[in-house]
């Protein structure tokens, strides 16, 4: 009898095991406009900053703080070429584009003077 119980119950142990096993299939259906779009941006970032020239950047931080520290720097147009852009996780602004290192070197120290944490940042 006690055979019996134990038979049974490895029984309703497999029974219940395929009774609750899920089986199915995942179908992401995304929008080839999307996928387009990311590969423009991904284009248009590297054709920014990878140029090879140097740049300088002065900022690196949350959207809200880039917005207005953007609109600052538009404002007052005392640097050309100021750029905002977007590296995950964070946002960054940087002005200049300069085709040899002497000429961001001396951009640097006048940019020092407003941002004293800037830095050059090299071509890839």
């Amino acid at each position: 009898m006690d055979i019996n119980k134990t038979l049974f119950s490895i029984l309703i142990m497999f029974i219940s095991l395929n009774s609750f096993t899920q089986e199915g299939t995942l179908v992401l259906v995304q929008d080839q406009k999307l996928t387009k779009l990311m590969e423009l941006k991904k284009e248009v970032n590297s054709v920014d900053f990878t140029s090879g020239q140097y740049t300088v950047q002065v900022f690196n931080g949350q959207y809200e703080k880039g917005i207005e520290l953007i609109e600052e720097l538009m404002s007052d147009e005392k640097f050309k070429d100021v750029y905002f852009s977007f590296e995950t996780p964070y946002y960054k602004i940087r002005i200049g584009k300069f085709v040899s290192k002497i000429e961001a070197i001396k951009e640097l120290q006048k940019i020092k003077k407003t941002f004293p944490s800037a830095f050059i940042l090299k071509p890839n």
